[in-house]
């Protein structure tokens, strides 16, 4: 019976971290939150809310216009950052005339930052997903991330603490162009 007691003991000990029961996901909606990665698609937007232990929900997904998520226009006086106290929210969406446009909100008391990959569509067909850099996302602010080509999916890991007062943002990640090796992954 010790022996057995002794057991239970080590294992909750070393126990990985928990998530939340998973997958989150909404009814008619493809963004989905799975063991700490969060997949947003074009035309979502995801919202997920930070837990006293560490760990976030998916809260809500919604169906986004292209306008959702462009970044002000000049002399906007509008309020950019949508977000709820306590919560993220990733929206992305695609115009043929610009590209795709990933907009963060951070309504967190604490900076963010994040691993991103991109699913891209090229030639008819879903590539990737692929690395590509993203800006880290101080508190109360908002980051807009830009691919000049349709992305239908960005996947959002590694979900961390920032103590960024300003944006920061790592090099450049550049996708494989034809012909060059990595290309056709």
């Amino acid at each position: 019976m010790f022996f057995l007691a002794l057991v239970s003991v080590m294992a909750v000990q070393d126990a990985p971290a928990a998530y939340p029961p998973t997958p989150q996901q909404f009814r008619g909606r493809t963004s989905a939150f799975v063991q700490g990665t969060l997949n947003v698609a074009a035309g979502e937007r995801a919202t997920l809310r930070l837990n006293a232990d560490g760990t976030y929900d998916l809260v809500r997904v919604d169906r986004i216009r292209v306008g959702d998520v462009l970044p002000p226009a000049a002399g906007s006086t509008g309020t950019i950052n949508g977000a709820e106290p306590g919560t993220l929210r990733f929206g992305l969406h695609a115009r043929e005339d610009f590209g795709s446009v990933l907009k963060v909100e951070n309504g967190q008391a604490q900076g963010l930052a994040y691993s991103g990959f991109v699913v891209r569509y090229v030639g008819g067909q879903a590539r990737g997903p692929e690395a590509t850099s993203v800006c880290s996302v101080p508190p109360g602010l908002v980051s807009y991330e830009h691919w000049p080509e349709p992305v239908i999916q960005v996947v959002v890991g590694g979900l961390r603490r920032s103590d960024d007062t300003l944006p920061t943002c790592p090099p450049h990640v550049a996708a494989p162009q034809a012909g060059t090796p990595g290309a056709g992954r």
